[in-house]
């Protein structure tokens, strides 16, 4: 967190902005999608983006009247991607992005916490996929992957004496 207060005292919000929505992009974006994305005008935009494609921090890709920008992969990318990375407790969000769900009596980390994903239990009855699933789409958005099976009480109770959930389990809920 340090040593991102000291990077936003040195760069722009904006710059900031469209440096974050292409860092953290798994795809190629249009100007008008960084825009957008970045809530940058477009001249702004335009602007920032090719001052990072002259610093080759990005790259830009045209054919016809398109163009599309992406990240390069190098050591000044890698720098600023570890700078600009929001550390998140995805488990902890995904759990709380639940809390309101009543049919979920309880909710497991299954294998321990993971840098960027984790496996989650939830235990009840007539769990609501559409919740589960938005919770999910939630820490996805902040670039943290959910894997989860729904389980009944019994169901669970019967397959831990199988042998089928042994290892570590944190109970988070």
């Amino acid at each position: 967190m340090v040593k991102q207060g000291v990077l936003a005292a040195l760069i722009d919000n904006k710059k900031a902005a469209v440096l974050k929505t292409l860092l953290f992009s798994k795809e190629e974006l249009y100007l008008k999608e960084i825009s957008s994305r970045s809530n940058v005008s477009l001249t702004s935009t335009f602007r920032i983006v090719n001052e990072l494609v002259t610093l080759e921090i990005f790259t830009k890709k045209k054919w016809k009247s398109s163009k599309v920008y992406h990240c390069n992969e190098n050591e000044k990318v890698e720098f600023l991607k570890e700078l600009f990375a929001e550390k998140i407790d995805g488990v902890q969000e995904f759990a709380t992005a639940l809390g309101s769900v009543s049919e979920i009596e309880q909710i497991i980390l299954h294998g321990g916490r993971k840098k960027d994903s984790a496996n989650m239990l939830l235990i009840g009855s007539d769990i609501p996929s559409e919740a589960v699933e938005a919770a999910q789409q939630i820490v996805a958005s902040r670039g943290f992957d959910i894997s989860y099976l729904t389980l009944t009480k019994g169901q669970y109770e019967q397959m831990s004496k199988m042998g089928l959930y042994s290892g570590k389990k944190e109970v988070i809920k």
